[in-house]
């Protein structure tokens, strides 16, 4: 049986390494944005109600 083709090479590790990580970042910043859109909506909408 060949390992060589079980383990990837360096270059490749490294390369799903950079991957994984600007995945995590992205799916981060979208989660925060997500949340800073929600709660300004919500004030919005909160603070745009007539309270009489």
């Amino acid at each position: 049986m060949n390992m060589k083709i079980l383990t990837p090479s360096v270059p490749g590790r490294v390369f799903i390494f950079i991957l994984l990580n600007i995945w995590r970042f992205y799916t981060a910043s979208e989660t925060y944005a997500g949340i800073k859109i929600v709660k300004t909506v919500a004030m919005n909408f909160l603070t745009s109600t007539d309270p009489s």
